[in-house]
């Protein structure tokens, strides 16, 4: 309310202060002719009407000037600060000697108060969306790096246990062919995980995911999945644990969906954490949310990578790290866990370990 009546005072003003000065100039210019037949009686024939209308001519081109110096100088002056930042120098313009002592006035500030902050508050997130668009441009193309990387090593190894089965140079045992196709088929476990995972965050980005939801107990959806990964003897050098003060808990949700969230979250958990590693999940009801926490006591995580945990093009697959992920797990589940309504957030310090909060509207 206060804005809108300082800003209808300003248009009353603006209204106002041209007449004003035309008539107080009207009647110095007449009073000033008047004064110079007096003292120049050579002017005498001049008669009445002319000096009135010589008068008013001047006073409108006082007016006229005043309007532009006070009044349009400041908006090209606006309008060359807008040009600058189309052509992408997101800092003010800076203005000709005249033009700062006009634009440095008690009037122009008082007129243009408001626009100022704006113009600047316009500058600074124009330059921090540009920092920002860099940003994320070179962790795409760092992020297809590992995309490429992560790719090519399964493919390795594919290929290297694929020639030593057709090699004619040795005679493998069934036990060594075995073992062979084991890894083989790992290695294109992984890179068929990675493909669902490529397919999954650009159907996100289209919107084209589809949600169905069935009434599940979500308390047994959940430990089902922490022993489905603590049973696994890849992880078993990883130390699980799980509380929750609700047994069960029906919800209608899509247990597809919120079960590979839920693993993608595990799954980053043990990839970027050393063995012996203490993964803690617990849940609670409270009276409209049911919350959920997975916490470990590994690395942890400094401020840039906890910031951009859920971002798409931020970091690759661990090329060290077990063959589970794909680098977009996180952005996956966070995506997973919205289309639900629910809400994740992380917290980690760098020795202490993470701990990532989800919350789903019950």
């Amino acid at each position: 309310m206060k804005s809108a009546f300082q800003t209808l005072g300003k248009v009353l003003l603006l209204m106002l202060t041209p007449l004003i000065v035309y008539l107080f100039s009207l009647r110095v210019f007449l009073e000033l002719f008047s004064l110079l037949r007096k003292i120049f009686p050579l002017t005498g024939p001049v008669n009445e009407e002319t000096m009135r209308h010589t008068a008013m001519f001047l006073s409108a081109l006082l007016v006229a000037g005043m309007f532009f110096i006070f009044v349009l100088q400041p908006v090209l002056y606006v309008i060359q600060w807008i040009q600058t930042l189309a052509n992408g120098d997101f800092h003010e313009p800076a203005p000709g000697d005249h033009d700062k002592f006009i634009l440095a006035g008690r009037w122009s500030h008082f007129l243009y108060r408001e626009l100022w902050e704006q113009m600047h508050c316009l500058s600074r997130k124009l330059k921090q969306s540009e920092a920002d668009r860099a940003e994320l441009e070179k962790n795409r193309r760092e992020w297809l790096a590992g995309i490429t990387h992560d790719l090519k090593t399964p493919l390795t190894y594919i290929q290297g246990y694929a020639s030593m089965i057709s090699s004619q140079q040795y005679k493998w045992t069934d036990e060594e062919i075995i073992d062979f196709g084991s890894k083989i088929e790992e290695k294109s476990k992984h890179i068929k995980d990675l493909i669902d995972d490529l397919n999954l965050s650009f159907q996100s980005k289209d919107g084209k995911i589809a949600v169905h939801k069935t009434e599940t107990d979500v308390i047994a959806l959940i430990r089902h999945c922490i022993l489905d990964i603590a049973n696994s003897h890849q992880f078993s050098a990883y130390e699980f644990s799980f509380e929750t003060n609700v047994n069960s808990l029906p919800m209608d949700v899509d247990p597809t969906l919120l079960q590979r969230a839920l693993q993608n979250i595990l799954i980053n958990g043990i990839v970027h954490n050393p063995p012996e590693t203490a993964i803690a999940v617990s849940v609670h009801k409270q009276e409209n949310v049911l919350s959920i926490k997975i916490a470990d006591n590994g690395n942890g995580m400094d401020d840039e990578t906890r910031r951009n945990l859920f971002e798409t093009y931020y970091r690759g697959t661990s090329t060290n790290g077990p063959a589970e992920g794909s680098g977009l797990g996180m952005s996956i589940a966070k995506k997973f866990i919205e289309l639900h309504h629910g809400s994740i957030c992380a917290k980690s310090t760098i020795g202490q370990g993470s701990s990532i909060f989800i919350e789903l509207p019950i």
